[in-house]
């Protein structure tokens, strides 16, 4: 797959992830969480709209680099690839070091198929 194809790609999933994320916080910690305690439903919806925050901005900077020359979309990519597994293995920690009893396991996938797609057009 062409280097800029895979950029768009992985920018406009971050995007729209990032976008959903700030739109309706409350209701994807639901689906990822569960119902929470009262009073952990704010302040789970804050770290849930800065998260968005991040995907946005990681977005961003894929789209914007989508039409660099081959050898340094590829070196993205592969940064992009290697940054993503550390989000999956964070995701994972947090079951490990018993934050939760489940693991999210949309996000994982997510995260999954976006390593592929970045290691693959790299």
């Amino acid at each position: 797959m062409e280097t800029n194809l895979a950029l768009t790609i992985i920018g406009s999933v971050l995007i729209l992830v990032g976008i959903i994320f700030n739109a309706v916080p409350k209701l994807v910690n639901e689906k990822i969480m569960g119902q929470l305690p009262e009073n952990a439903v704010g302040i789970s919806a804050l770290f849930r709209v800065v998260l968005g925050g991040f995907g946005i901005a990681i977005g961003t900077i894929a789209l914007y680099c989508r039409d660099l020359p081959p050898e340094h979309a590829s070196r993205l990519l592969f940064s992009m690839g290697s940054g993503f597994i550390v989000v999956i293995l964070t995701i994972v920690s947090g079951k490990l070091r018993g934050f939760d009893d489940d693991l999210p396991i949309p996000p994982i996938i997510l995260f999954t198929l976006l390593t592929i797609l970045a290691y693959y057009s790299s």
